[in-house]
């Protein structure tokens, strides 16, 4: 007896904890979901027509959600929209936290994607899933459920993987391969689907057909996916860099266009410019005058006997010490059989015979070397104030010179008319004995 009554207690308390379980996500008292729209529709439950999508679309839901006039203020609620089913993981989109207040109305919107490989075929019909959405706070919910339809596209092809050889590094000159897996999402089967590998920058095209692909859901043995082997060679005399490649599907009678684009890079030959045998280099003259302070120009003449454009620059050497120097353009570009010119411009502050060189370059490459001379003399400011200077110095002499002469002349008039007198008193003036 003991033991049934035992037994009789743990049940009604093991009841008590599943009834407790179920009441702790109830429906929520504070508030409910007004109303749902999908793609600017609205939808109820009720449907009979239901709402139907191709794979790979997103869907624009939006959710009205009210709270009850007897409700409480909620300041934890969001809002989600899922749909279950995949076999790969959760199609769920859900809002941050907002607040919910007694009969306020608040709009939610949320975008749900489709993958591109959720089921979408039952025998020839569309895929039936269920819409979710729901209200939800820590504790209760409002949850309503839409008939939802998923269906194929009628034409869809896919660039399933894409495999280069020897890898996405190559060499100029060298083979390129390209593996193109291609698979059919589609409704149709396609047929006569054109595989275009391209390098537009490089004029590299390579190109293939696939005779036929079924859909992926076909229950036949016949091909839905397919490779396809492309190879073609990277131009010889092409610069190392990046270039873009390109891979398309052309099918449904050319009305499709399935593309992806891809990097490699080429390592190939630097461009080495046009060199000092392609290049005529020539300067109006060697040596010319100038004076301290004022410029002169040596113009240096250019001519491009090579096979494309270049382009030129000049570096000048030796100037630092008793001058400035600049050139003028930086740089000019010279089209194959084409001339042009640079102007080198120096300005000296220290007079005599000065030296300097100049070196002509092409795409950093020394094509000539020059050396010219810039003869330097005093400017004609400095001679005018030489002079000036001359002027200043050589009457400075004059007067003190003729002070000279002035004190000297009084002190010997003055000398001469004293000496009687001072004879006579000293006559006067001495005493015998």
């Amino acid at each position: 007896m003991k033991l049934k009554g035992a037994m009789s207690i743990m049940m009604v308390l093991l009841l008590g904890l599943l009834s407790l379980g179920n009441v702790s996500a109830g429906i929520s008292q504070d508030y409910t979901i007004d109303r749902v729209e999908v793609d600017n529709r609205d939808i109820s439950e009720s449907d009979v027509n239901f709402i139907t999508v191709e794979r790979g679309d997103s869907l624009d839901v939006e959710v009205w959600v009210r709270g009850l006039s007897v409700g409480a203020v909620r300041d934890d609620i969001r809002v989600k929209a899922w749909i279950g089913g995949y076999e790969y993981g959760d199609i769920a989109e859900q809002t941050k936290i907002f607040k919910v207040e007694p009969s306020g109305l608040y709009k939610k919107t949320l975008s749900v994607s489709l993958p591109d490989d959720i089921d979408a075929d039952n025998k020839g019909r569309s895929e039936r899933y269920s819409l979710h959405v729901e209200v939800f706070d820590g504790v209760n919910e409002a949850r309503k459920n839409y008939a939802l339809m998923v269906e194929e596209k009628r034409h869809d092809l896919r660039i399933q993987d894409i495999i280069f050889r020897p890898g996405t590094v190559v060499n100029s000159g060298d083979m390129l391969f390209t593996t193109v897996r291609v698979e059919n999402m589609g409704d149709k089967k396609e047929e006569d689907i054109q595989v275009k590998v391209s390098i537009p920058e490089l004029g590299f095209l390579a190109r293939d057909y696939i005779d036929e692909l079924v859909p992926d859901d076909n229950d036949n043995e016949e091909e839905k996916s397919g490779d396809v082997e492309l190879f073609g060679r990277i131009p010889k005399d092409v610069q190392s860099g990046d270039y873009d490649v390109k891979v398309e599907l052309i099918f449904n009678r050319g009305h499709d266009v399935v593309s992806e684009d891809f990097t490699i890079r080429v390592e190939g030959k630097e461009k080495a410019g046009v060199g000092a045998e392609d290049s005529l280099v020539s300067v109006d003259a060697t040596r010319k005058d100038v004076k301290v302070g004022e410029s002169v120009s040596y113009k240096v003449m250019i001519a491009n006997f090579g096979d494309e454009a270049a382009r030129y620059s000049a570096e000048v050497l030796g100037v630092g010490a008793w001058g400035s120097a600049g050139v003028d353009p930086a740089f000019v570009a010279v089209n194959a059989g084409d001339t042009g010119e640079l102007f080198v411009k120096v300005t000296p502050s220290v007079v005599g015979e000065q030296s300097f060189t100049v070196k002509v370059k092409s795409n950093g490459q020394v094509v000539k070397e020059v050396n010219l001379q810039a003869n330097v003399a005093k400017s004609a400011a400095d001679l005018r104030k030489g002079l000036e200077v001359g002027f200043a110095v050589l009457a400075i002499l004059l007067v003190i010179l003729g002070l000279i002469i002035a004190f000297t002349k009084l002190r010997s008039e003055g000398g001469d008319d004293e000496g009687p007198e001072l004879e006579e008193e000293k006559e006067a003036g001495q005493t015998y004995y």
